[in-house]
């Protein structure tokens, strides 16, 4: 997918290519997502399927909800309510096909996510993945 069908897509803004990949912020659900292709370059953003993409577009909203029931059953404080922030893409695939991102707060060694990786058919992994930036 290029750059202009994925921001159309997404409804995306903000679009800023570095060394270290791809961002840019989506207003899909009606809030801001930002979205990470780590790794990538705009000539690679083909690797990833326009079918994968589209899919993800059409079931954000429930894969957001499939996610943070995960995040429920792993966590012991069943009151905190997290918030999706990220989409997040990988080149190594160390998040399966994507993962969604939750803010869970800051650590003392910095701001804490929840992440939830899925396959290319939209499969969770049920393993909570810990990144602090």
């Amino acid at each position: 997918m290029y750059k202009d069908e994925l921001l159309a897509l997404w409804n995306g803004i903000n679009w800023k290519e570095t060394v270290g990949g791809i961002y840019f912020t989506s207003h899909k659900l009606a809030k801001e997502v930002q979205f990470s292709f780590t790794g990538y370059k705009e000539e690679n953003l083909s690797d990833i399927k326009d079918s994968l993409m589209i899919k993800l577009s059409t079931e954000l909203e429930t894969l957001d909800n499939f996610a943070l029931q995960i995040i429920k059953e792993k966590l012991d404080d069943k009151t905190k309510k997290f918030e999706l922030t990220d989409v997040m893409f990988d080149i190594s695939g160390c998040y399966g096909a994507f993962a969604l991102g939750y803010y869970a707060g800051e650590s003392p060694a910095g701001e804490l996510y929840l992440l939830v990786k899925f396959d290319n058919e939209l499969n969770a992994d049920r393993d909570l993945i810990y990144e602090v930036f």
